[in-house]
Order: structure tokens, then C-alpha cells, then sequence
């Protein structure tokens, strides 16, 4: 049996976008597994695997830590559906990754970090607001975000452009059928879903179309969790 740690908030909200894509990404396989929420204080909870964040998994006794090793590692050991199906296909999975990280999910962040905020649990609102205010440069998440989304949303949408371009032709990132690089986005888009009531993408938004179908996969598994 696999379990997975996954990061809770309160009420039992789970934000995480990187445990997001190990969800998606189990789910893609068909693999049953047992979830163990921890706040971001339970470090200890995942000091077995080395690791200070989430997600982790731990297949029997093996450990794996990160997202993307979780992927590759999934693969690795059940290979009957393939989440990065090819050399070309890992490429641009892992393109996708640090497109996620590095553009999407720094762009998300300062719009949605006062509702994340609002959200963390209440042993959790000294760590959270000691990390991100220092990221930040100040702990007034709600005056930030206010601020950021004047702006901020504009330049979200037009960093979806890449997406938006390649969800006109076809209906997954990744083609015909979803993979690891429409589970890396979606994961993104879980993150202000489950906390924010924030609206990020126009309904006639190609991206919009395309988070629908992924909210409907696997019996609705995105759907059904809780939301702001």
C-alpha cells in the first residue's frame, strides 16, 4: 500500500499544487493509497524520508520525495500507463515542471496569499507568516494581495498564453489524453481553488475548457475536494 503526505489546512483544505500532482498522477495509474494530512509544522511526520516538505510517498518501505521523482519513480514501477511516455515526452513534461514552478505558480502566489493565510491552520499562522513574510518583505498578506491582484491577474492570464495556444488545437496538454504536464497545471490551478474565491480565467478561456476536464477526471476526484 502507498501513502501519501499531503500538506492540510484548516478545515482539511489541501492547497499543496506539488501534492496535487502526485495525486493526479496516482490516480492516472490506478493505484490505491492512504493519505496522511500534516500541517506545516509536522516536519517529523516525513523526517523518515529525509525530506522537510511535501509531497512524499512511501511505497511499503520505500521513500520518495518530490513531485517529479514521484512521477519518474511511479513509471519506474508501474509502467501499464505511462505518465511521461516517451524520451521526447519526459522532455516536455519536465519543461512543463519548470514552467509551473518558476512562471505559473510565482505569478499565483502573490494573489492568493492572503487567502492562503486566512486558511493555514492556527499552529501554523506563526511558521507560515514568519516564512512568506520574509519571501514577501512583509507580513500584511491582506494589503499585499490586494495590491498584487491590480496587476497581477492580467499578467497571470497572459503567462497561460503558452497553454492557451496548445488547449485551442487539442483537448490535454499532453494531447488526445491527460499526462504529467496537464497534472503539473492542474495542480497549480488546485492551489487557489481550494482556498481562494478569487476568479482566474474568463469562461470563453480555452485554459477554463481544459480545467473543467480535468476537474472531471477520474470520477471527479478534483471536483469533489473542498473548495473556497
Amino acid at each position: 500500500m502507498i501513502t501519501l503526505y499531503d500538506l492540510a489546512f484548516e478545515e482539511d483544505r489541501r492547497p499543496s499544487p506539488f501534492c496535487w500532482r502526485a495525486k493526479f498522477s496516482l490516480a492516472h495509474k490506478g493505484l490505491d493509497y492512504t493519505d496522511v494530512p500534516m500541517g506545516f509544522t509536522e516536519k517529523e511526520k516525513i523526517a523518515f524520508a529525509d525530506s522537510r516538505t511535501v509531497p512524499v510517498i512511501k511505497d511499503g518501505e520505500k521513500p520518495v520525495k518530490d513531485s517529479w521523482a514521484i512521477a519518474v519513480y511511479l513509471d519506474d514501477m508501474y509502467p501499464e500507463k505511462l505518465l511521461l511516455k516517451s524520451e521526447m515526452g519526459r522532455s516536455y513534461a519536465r519543461f512543463i515542471n519548470g514552467w509551473a514552478d518558476t512562471v505559473i505558480n510565482a505569478a499565483l502566489f502573490p494573489l492568493i496569499v492572503g487567502d492562503l493565510y486566512d486558511r493555514v491552520r492556527p499552529e501554523d499562522k506563526p511558521y507560515f507568516a514568519e516564512s512568506r513574510g520574509a519571501r514577501l518583505g512583509t507580513k500584511d498578506f491582506t494589503a499585499f494581495q490586494t495590491q498584487a491582484r491590480e496587476k497581477g491577474l492580467a499578467a497571470f492570464r497572459t503567462a497561460l498564453e503558452p497553454a492557451r495556444r496548445a488547449l485551442r488545437e487539442q483537448k490535454f496538454l499532453s494531447g488526445a489524453e491527460a499526462a504529467y504536464p496537464d497534472y503539473i497545471l492542474a495542480g497549480s490551478f488546485m492551489w487557489p481553488r481550494t482556498i481562494s474565491p478569487l476568479e482566474l480565467l474568463d469562461a470563453d478561456d480555452p485554459v477554463h475548457a481544459w480545467r473543467e476536464r480535468m476537474l472531471d477526471l477520474f470520477d471527479g476526484m478534483a471536483r469533489k475536494a473542498k473548495t473556497a
